[in-house]
């Protein structure tokens, strides 16, 4: 069985930022509907700027992403900021602020398929499903 040799270019690059973006803005509204009806909303937050080492090889302008915090009534809970795109074994991490600790969301897909979000405490190992449920214990 042969595997396929991927070129990367600068179209692969700008694809693979559009598709990054998207998986964000997917995931928030993902969160958003986990959310209703309940104490907790979801609001963007300020965009972060994201400019990583094969953007700037081939040339690729810094581009803004989104952030989102969470909150109790009024009272903030977390934050999500996208961490990267291009990790070593993973398609894109999310760092999760909370006041109680911290938490990374990695995507285990294989790029431009559907999302496979784990969620990590720190002991990197042991990574869980990232689910309505995982989420809502977040909050907690």
């Amino acid at each position: 069985m042969e595997v396929a040799e991927i070129i990367v270019d600068k179209q692969l690059v700008e694809k693979g930022i559009a598709d990054w973006k998207k998986r964000v803005a997917d995931l928030y509204s993902t969160i958003k509907i986990w959310l209703i009806d309940s104490d907790y909303s979801l609001k963007p937050g300020p965009k972060l700027t994201m400019f990583e080492e094969l953007m700037s090889r081939f040339s690729v302008p810094p581009t803004d992403i989104d952030t989102a915090d969470v909150f109790k009534n009024k009272s903030f809970v977390l934050t999500l900021k996208p961490k990267g795109l291009w990790i070593i074994g993973v398609n894109g991490g999310i760092d999760i602020l909370t006041t109680k600790g911290n938490y990374q969301l990695v995507d285990y897909a294989p790029q431009f398929e559907t999302p496979q979000w784990k969620l990590f405490n720190g002991a990197k190992k042991n990574g869980v499903e990232f689910s309505k449920q995982t989420f809502l214990q977040l909050l907690k």
